[in-house]
């Protein structure tokens, strides 16, 4: 999933719409994080060349409403989500990956080594702004 003009905004609502189809990427961001702004800018780019096909993309503003069931369902989000922005990969409903980073030759790396077919990557330096405490 993905929105015309750019990655979809999801809360708890629409949020089974990416992490349950084949190959998701859940983008984790907080309002006024730079950092996720570059990112998301990269991350469209690749959407608009066509080289995220396959995989189903939205962002979720932890720091919005509508975002509270996600984060009571993960509590591992208190323990690994160290900064912003947080990627997380999910291949037929399951969570495969996490990782921060704001280049998206990284997730493209990533979703290169968790098997998705025609994917593409290299290992680019990742660059991440610091985030603050999530709770709900």
């Amino acid at each position: 999933m993905s929105a015309a003009g750019g990655l979809a905004t999801l809360d708890d609502a629409n949020l089974p719409e990416v992490l349950a189809g084949a190959w998701g990427a859940l983008v984790l961001t907080k309002s006024g994080c730079g950092a996720c702004t570059a990112y998301q800018a990269e991350l469209e780019a690749l959407l608009g060349r066509g080289e995220l096909a396959g995989v189903a993309l939205g962002k979720l503003v932890l720091d919005r409403p509508g975002t509270a069931g996600f984060k009571r369902a993960n509590p591992w989000l208190v323990e690994e989500v160290r900064a912003l922005p947080y990627t997380v990969l999910y291949r037929n409903g399951e969570r495969v990956d996490g990782f921060a980073a704001s280049k998206a030759a990284f997730l493209q790396e990533r979703l290169l080594r968790a098997g998705l077919p025609g994917a593409t990557g290299r290992y680019p330096s990742a660059r991440t702004a610091p985030a603050s405490a999530i709770q709900s």
